[in-house]
């Protein structure tokens, strides 16, 4: 059975611990981010911190090799994440909209229809028009790059990501369960590191969703 890529992750920063630091630099993974004004930085924190020491302290023990896998997706991703102008966060149900079979009971007004992101139905969402606070939330996003796993899985993607920049939107579908990611800005991905946003991230976005009353999707109640 193959594991999911993001224990699999966790397998290399929790592993058997020896002496000395990380040859490279990662210190980003387990930073506490500035998200403020949306999130307190006592919130953050709190939020954070499972996550920050379980890859601070797996980190001393990263050999080379899992330091070039998870450079590679970080350097794959990284400089697709460009200085915004805006981001909107999205709440999404991991279940695409049906297009089509019209029926007498089913004409409901365009305004009536659930809008949509990349085809997923929003639930909530929240627009960061301020570009220094956007900023902040992207170099979050940009820090907690990590490789993800390479199987066929069932994509369900319950978090989006819309990066506002002067030439144009980048979106982003992420799929906690599965640890998949889709990109759709200027240029593709190279398959070959699969970059994804560590489970830090979901976890601070749901924080930032429960405060604000926004409605989620949760993979514990549906198979997914």
């Amino acid at each position: 059975m193959m594991r999911p890529p993001l224990f699999a992750f966790l397998t290399l920063t929790v592993g058997t611990v020896f002496a000395g630091e990380p040859a490279t630099d990662f210190s980003s993974l387990w930073r506490v981010p500035d998200l403020s004004p949306q999130l307190t930085g006592d919130e953050v924190s709190k939020v954070f911190a499972p996550w920050a020491e379980r890859v601070k302290k797996g980190a001393i023990g990263w050999t080379p090799d899992s330091e070039a896998i998870i450079s590679g997706a970080r350097t794959e991703l990284g400089p697709k994440l460009p200085t915004v102008t805006g981001l909107t966060l999205y709440s999404l149900y991991p279940v695409e909209a049906q297009n089509g079979q019209q029926t007498d009971s089913k004409q409901a007004k365009d305004s009536e229809m659930p809008a949509t992101f990349h085809d997923y139905p929003i639930l909530g969402q929240v627009k960061i028009a301020d570009a220094a606070q956007a900023n902040r939330w992207v170099d979050f996003l940009r820090d907690q790059i990590i490789p993800g796993g390479f199987f066929a899985c069932d994509f369900k993607p319950r978090h989006g990501f819309r990066l506002s920049t002067t030439k144009g939107d980048i979106d982003i579908l992420m799929c906690y369960s599965c640890s998949q990611l889709a990109f759709f800005g200027g240029s593709n991905l190279d398959k070959k590191h699969n970059p994804i946003f560590s489970s830090a991230t979901k976890e601070i976005l749901n924080h930032l969703f429960d405060n604000l009353e926004i409605k989620r999707d949760e993979p514990s109640t549906r198979r997914g």
